[in-house]
């Protein structure tokens, strides 16, 4: 709900996604849930365009008639940039395909979607020089914070 109102407010960066007890913590998988609502969020706050190809009353009569709205060429044109396809996280099945599927929760869905962008994971282009300036001003910052490095080097 935050995300909806920061975007029907016309904001356009917030915080929070994946991020747990009041920012202390982030989690993987609750980031992927949340770049989807985000995600949704978007397509709902962009409206509805009008197009100047939008069929008439008499057109839509006769695409119901024949039974095939759905794969007429106008719906084919603007299904991608009308509709919010979520990603493998968010499961729309309905209960019984659901649970012929193996019942995954949200959080294993969502777990298996971490495992998999870090299987495709590809690391920066960046100059070795560039991420090792970067890396020295993160430690520099954890350091005046009181921190002894930076997480992923005491793991």
């Amino acid at each position: 709900m935050g995300a909806t109102l920061a975007a029907l407010a016309g904001i356009n960066n917030i915080s929070g996604p994946g991020m747990l007890d009041f920012e202390s913590c982030l989690s993987l998988e609750k980031l992927v849930v949340d770049n989807e609502i985000c995600g949704m969020v978007l397509r709902m706050v962009a409206g509805i365009e009008p197009r100047e190809d939008f069929p008439a009353l008499p057109r839509f009569e006769e695409l119901l008639k024949d039974q095939h709205l759905l794969i007429s060429r106008h719906t084919r044109r603007y299904l991608r940039k009308e509709h919010y396809f979520p990603g493998a996280a968010i499961d729309r099945a309905n209960r019984s395909r659901w649970q012929e599927e193996g019942s995954c929760s949200l959080r294993e869905r969502a777990h298996g979607e971490v495992q998999r962008l870090l299987a495709e994971y590809e690391p920066s282009r960046l100059p070795e020089e560039t991420k090792a300036e970067l890396t020295r001003r993160m430690e520099h910052e954890a350091r005046r914070w009181g921190m002894e490095g930076l997480p992923h080097e005491r793991l």
